[in-house]
This record gives structure tokens, sequence and C-alpha cells, in this order.
């Protein structure tokens, strides 16, 4: 993290966001028209992750060569699970539903983008970082997450949407909800080891949502341990949403009460 490599690919991705923002500003183009844009560049980003991480494992046997996408590459991040909001986003006639979903973007977007991209997992998961330049996964994982941090700004400036405090409340849910399903995906997605039908280990794990393992690599020892973290990411959580929402539904109630 942080290496010369992962700086390069910040700057790169700061410009790419300031260019796209900039373009939006001078053209305008409606909400749909840049959803249409975001499906395209989502589908293409799977497609290209697919085909960079797929691989040939051989059966149990030996005598078969089968492909195979390794766990934690399944689109239940936080971030591949935008690909199929902003795909409903996009084509929903459902009105109410699109803007609260619309709301939900916005901030979970953004936030959760920068944290991919100021802690790429792909560097430790994926490729080594001296392939940060040569490898298809590399390019698919900035630009993706720039794409949604560009998004999730373009969603606030489009002014489609009329902010109230529901759609905070909405938000800070939703996440709970998916974040608590996450412990059931993490648990499954598990490869237990059993002694005399005595769960002793885990073998590999995934970490969607970071809700099995925190990502700075802090050690959990006891299960009140565990309880604390999930406490603490909670509470993160709901402050960073709370901070997007402060100058949009509270601070915004006070100053027209003000006048």
């Amino acid at each position: 993290m942080f290496s010369y490599q992962h700086i390069i690919w910040l700057v790169i991705c700061l410009i790419l966001i300031t260019v796209v923002i900039y373009e939006y500003d001078k053209k305008r183009p409606s909400l749909n028209s840049v959803l249409t844009t975001a499906c395209v560049i989502s589908a293409l980003s799977e497609i290209v992750k697919v085909f960079s991480v797929i691989e040939l494992v051989p059966s149990k046997t030996g005598d078969l060569l089968l492909p195979y996408i390794p766990l934690n590459h399944l689109p239940l991040h936080f971030c591949s699970i935008q690909i199929l909001l902003i795909y409903y986003v996009r084509f929903t006639r459902n009105q109410k539903q699109r803007e609260n979903i619309l709301a939900f973007i916005y901030p979970t977007s953004i936030a959760g983008a920068i944290a991919a991209l100021l802690m790429p997992s792909i560097f430790t998961t994926s490729i080594p970082v001296e392939k940060a330049f040569v490898s298809p996964l590399s390019y698919q994982f900035f630009l993706f997450h720039s794409m949604l941090v560009a998004l999730g700004i373009i969603i606030l400036k489009s002014k489609e949407i009329h902010w109230q405090k529901k759609h905070m409340y909405y938000t800070i849910g939703f996440v709970f909800l998916l974040g608590f399903i996450s412990i059931y995906a993490n648990s499954l997605f598990a490869s237990p080891i059993y002694e005399d039908g005595k769960l002793v280990s885990v073998d590999f794990w995934t970490n969607f949502f970071f809700t099995y393992q925190n990502p700075l690599g802090i050690q959990i020892t006891k299960l009140w341990h565990w309880f604390l973290y999930l406490f603490i990411i909670s509470l993160l959580a709901v402050s960073i949403i709370f901070l997007f929402y402060y100058p949009l539904v509270f601070k915004k109630k006070r100053n027209i009460q003000a006048n």
C-alpha cells in the first residue's frame, strides 16, 4: 500500500475524476445518460475482471482441468453490489425507489470506492504490485472505482434528488443489512477444517464488507474483540454517512429556519 506504483495510480484516478466532473459541469448531460455510461463501464469492468482472474484448476482426481474464479472475486463486495444498483436505477420506472437508491449510491459509492483506492486489495490477493501497470486487473480495479467516485459526485450535482432525512436512515439501514448478510456469506464461502466432527480451523475465507477480518491486519484473538471491531466499523459507517448527508438535510434545514 502506498508504493510508488500505487501513488501513481491514485494521481491518475484523481485526474480522471476531475476531468469527468469538469466535462459533466460543462455539458450537463442527463443523469440517465451518465447512468447508461456507468452501466457500460460496469459491464466491461466485470468482463475484464472475470477473464483476468479465472484459472484452470485440476479436479481432485487430476483427470480434468476446470475453469474457476477465486471466491474473493465474486461480485459481493460493496463496490461490486453497486453495479446491480446502477442498473436498477437506470431502468426502473419506480421513481420513489429510484430516488432512494440514488440517495444510497451517492455516499456509499464515493466513500467505498475511495477506501478501495486507498487500500487496493488486488495488490495483496491477486497481483504483485510490480505488475500494477501491465495487468488488466489493475486497470479494471482503479478505473472502475474512479467511475464510482465520479458517479457519486454527479448524483449530488444533478439536483434530481429532493434530499430528506429518510434517505440517510434508509442508507444506514441498507448498509447494516448488507453487512449482516456478509457475515453469512463469509462463513458460507470459508473452508472449515474438522477433526472428529469438531471445527478446529478455517483454511480459506472471504472478507466481504470487511466483517470477517479487519483490513489493517490487526489480530483478533477473542470473540469479544470481533464484537468490538464490528461496533467500531458500524460507528464509522454511521459517522461517514452522517457527514455526507449533514450539509444536505441538517444544515440546509437550519439555514431555512434561520431565514
